[in-house]
């Protein structure tokens, strides 16, 4: 789709009443990372009051007529006096990157925030088009006010001849929730931990906490028992030799766990569980020298201020 030959900045960007020539399926975890870039740009900007403006990549899959948008990423551009530029380097590093973890998507399409296309739209559409001629265009709406569908809506573009020049118009596209077992579980415990003071959790939640309480009732048995053993060898308590053969017979019904299949799984389980752990303790390390040195540039800031205004009196 070549931008030099196409009317856009002339042209009125409108959505045309046309049958679809694409069935798309959006998945939650999509709607969650746009939604998380819209409030983390929100919160940063300084003036509340106004509208940010976020652009990100759709990744997905395409089977003849069959969309499937799966996954997400943000999008460095510049804002101009007119138009948007995109970052097209940045653009190419993180698609490869994508590609290489998620090897079966490809790109098909862009997001951004408002309630239908722009004129800025069409010419951001242009820029992006040049990976897939077909992208789809994804709306979220941040201050639409209902509750009877979600504030998304997605557009295909189409080119249409008016006056012997070719124009952009977008359509709207029909679409469908799909979701995994795994979206499911964590969309249900998002949505019910984010209901401050409601007291509901999660089925996961509820979940994870019957484990617990279980694995913390069989701990504190086994000690119990371990307990009475360490105190009947000590000669502290006195032997009852009908609850040594329960104890004997209990520890005959446990699996012999000395074979080499059960420690190479055992010690893989536990690699895994300690990486996760050391992962999660260095992103921790990395967001708390993040906030510091945030704050520490803000306090920089500041002196330097108080010293510049100082000196204006010598």
């Amino acid at each position: 789709m070549g931008s030099g030959n196409m009317d856009v900045g002339n042209s009125k960007v409108v959505t045309n009443a046309v049958n679809s020539s694409v069935d798309v399926s959006l998945h939650p975890l999509v709607i969650m990372n746009i939604s998380d870039h819209y409030t983390r740009v929100k919160m940063q900007q300084e003036n509340s009051q106004d509208q940010p403006q976020v652009y990100g990549a759709l990744l997905g899959t395409q089977k003849g007529r069959s969309v499937e948008i799966c996954n997400s990423f943000e999008l460095v551009v510049s804002f101009g006096k007119s138009h948007v530029e995109l970052d097209k380097e940045y653009f190419t590093s993180k698609e490869e990157s994508f590609k290489q973890v998620f090897t079966a998507m490809d790109f098909v399409g862009w997001y951004t925030i408002g309630s239908e296309p722009t004129h800025e739209d069409a010419h951001f559409h242009q820029q992006i088009s040049t990976e897939n001629e077909n992208s789809l265009l994804l709306k979220l709406h941040p201050l639409a006010r209902t509750t009877q569908h979600l504030p998304i809506s997605i557009y295909e573009s189409l080119i249409e001849i008016v006056d012997g020049v070719p124009k952009l118009l977008f359509t709207p596209v029909p679409y469908s929730l799909a979701t995994e077992e795994a979206e499911r579980i964590g969309v249900d415990h998002i949505a019910r931990t984010s209901m401050l003071g409601t007291g509901e959790s999660s089925a996961v939640a509820e979940q994870l906490g019957a484990q617990h309480g279980a694995v913390k009732m069989l701990y504190f048995r086994v000690r119990l028992i371990m307990d009475y053993l360490r105190g009947v060898q000590a000669g502290d308590l006195p032997k009852n030799h009908e609850i040594l053969r329960e104890i004997s017979s209990l520890c005959d019904q446990l699996p012999i766990l000395e074979s080499r299949s059960f420690e190479k799984d055992f010690f893989s389980q536990t690699n895994d569980v300690l990486l996760m752990s050391y992962l999660a303790a260095i992103t921790k390390g990395i967001s708390a020298a993040s906030e510091f040195i945030t704050k520490a540039n803000l306090v920089y800031d500041r002196h330097s201020v108080g010293r510049r205004t100082r000196g204006l009196f010598f």
